[in-house]
């Protein structure tokens, strides 16, 4: 029994020895009529929620593995754990003496390649000059072959004439002049092929060197660092690890009987112990579509402003979630309803006397419980000496408003 129950549990022992002292003598009767003393609160409307709280971790927003993509020594170390970094800065330098010479062969191979496709265009050009040219004049032959033929019909010239006149119309050397064009086409095609593959061997190598040089991805802090000056940095093994802590979230995983009540968008109270007292309000930024298949629970993020850096990832938090929620009802102590022949009912007071009225109830905290229909707001309710009053005593309000 709680210390307000107690001192109730004393006025109404003391209100008792009163009335008991106020009675007559024997065959005199009772002057003053008994009534028990309660404690009153006045009906409102207020909003109750059942909330659950659940233990989560706090994770960086963004974390990202530096994986160099060139093997090498390391010859210059730009950053130590915890350097704050922008996203371009160069953390570390791969020696770069191979690849350079490989550049300079590669650049080399490029100018071969462009000279080669610069003499297989002159050929090309020089190719198609000279079959337009025999072509022109073959053309003029064959005209100047019919003239030629018909004064031979007519006597005029010689058959050796007309021999000669068909000789120089004939189309064999056109043909032999069009496959030299169809020559020097292939060869400026190969040319210009092996040009693009010495572009392309150029272009790798430029990127092999430019993989020498090791750039932050993102702005943050450098969380972890395995390369030193010196030492071989390995492709395809993180070197670095890069987190940005402007935003964390705290990640929960809950039941499938809870995932359905909760929504991105929806507010919530969020602690964090070793960074800030009490709770904050923030919201839902992820719910997991579906379960992990190890245990079966849903992910939920809820994401926190950090500009001041004081929340670390690694950290444990809660998360307050409130399940359900009725706002602008009437709420009341739950140890104001009372359980009569399997319904519930509530007590007020009206004109000093107790009223019992049946109540349907919604919402129930433990402490607190929603009342959806029975009594009106500014309703006297009986919150204390309700198990000792039944419909109609009369009632004297000791406590309360």
């Amino acid at each position: 029994m709680n210390r307000g129950k107690i001192s109730l549990l004393l006025v109404m022992i003391m209100i008792t020895a009163f009335v008991s002292g106020c009675r007559g003598n024997e065959g005199e009767e009772a002057a003053v009529e008994s009534f028990t003393a309660v404690e009153v609160q006045s009906a409102q409307l207020g909003t109750i929620e059942n909330s659950v709280t659940i233990n989560g971790r706090v994770s960086a927003d963004q974390e990202v593995s530096v994986i160099p993509k060139a093997m090498g020594t390391v010859v210059a170390l730009n950053v130590k754990l915890g350097d704050q970094v922008n996203e371009g800065d160069v953390l570390f330098t791969i020696e770069q003496t191979d690849m350079n010479l490989s550049v300079s062969q590669a650049a080399n191979g490029v100018e071969l390649a462009r000279k080669s496709v610069a003499q297989a265009e002159n050929g090309l050009n020089a190719a198609r000059i000279n079959y337009e040219l025999n072509k022109s004049q073959i053309e003029n032959a064959q005209l100047n072959l019919e003239r030629t033929r018909t004064l031979y019909e007519e006597g005029a010239v010689s058959k050796a004439q007309l021999e000669q006149a068909e000789l120089g119309a004939s189309e064999l050397n056109l043909d032999a002049l069009q496959s030299q064009v169809t020559q020097a086409e292939i060869s400026y095609q190969q040319a210009m092929s092996q040009l693009s593959q010495a572009q392309i061997s150029y272009q790798q190598a430029q990127s092999g060197l430019s993989n020498t040089v090791v750039e932050s991805p993102m702005t943050g802090v450098v969380s972890a660092l395995s390369v030193r000056e010196g030492q071989i940095a390995a492709s395809g093994q993180p070197a670095a690890t890069i987190v940005n802590m402007d935003t964390v979230y705290i990640r929960i995983n809950v039941v499938e009987n809870v995932i359905n009540r909760l929504s991105e968008g929806q507010r919530v109270q969020i602690s964090v112990p070793a960074a800030f007292e009490g709770y904050v309000e923030s919201e839902i930024g992820y719910v997991s579509p579906s379960a992990d298949p190890m245990n079966k629970l849903y992910e939920v993020r809820i994401y926190v402003d950090n500009s001041q850096y004081g929340i670390r990832s690694g950290m444990t938090g809660s998360v307050k979630l409130d399940l359900d929620r009725a706002e602008d009802t009437i709420v009341v102590p739950s140890d104001a309803v009372v359980d009569r022949d399997d319904i519930q009912v509530v007590y007020i007071v009206e004109d000093d006397r107790a009223v019992e009225r049946q109540v349907q109830t919604g919402l129930d905290t433990g402490d607190r419980v929603q009342i959806v229909s029975g009594i009106s707001e500014g309703d006297k309710v009986i919150v204390e000496g309700q198990q000792y009053v039944s419909h109609g005593v009369t009632v004297k309000v000791v406590r309360g408003e």
